[in-house]
């Protein structure tokens, strides 16, 4: 999906999803053939993710250290 279809399922909007990965808080999209970005569902998962951490009052650092909580396969459910 484009960044405006990311934009509009994930409640961001695309200045704030560029922002994103400009700063390294998320990866950024793969490109299309055309250049546009392509976001997968996983993508806009994350981006949800940080739309209610956000709204929570959570600093993009703590947002930094939540994503790499809970993309982490290995840590332990204490962490």
């Amino acid at each position: 999906m484009n960044i405006s279809e990311a934009a509009a399922q994930s409640g961001l909007p695309p200045k704030t999803i560029r922002y994103y990965e400009d700063i390294g808080l998320v990866e950024p999209a793969r490109r299309r053939d055309n250049g546009y970005r392509d976001y997968a569902t996983r993508d806009v998962h994350l981006l949800r993710f940080l739309h209610r951490a956000r709204d929570l009052g959570f600093s993009v650092a703590d947002c930094r250290t939540l994503l790499s909580l809970y993309t982490d396969g290995e840590r332990h459910s204490a962490d």
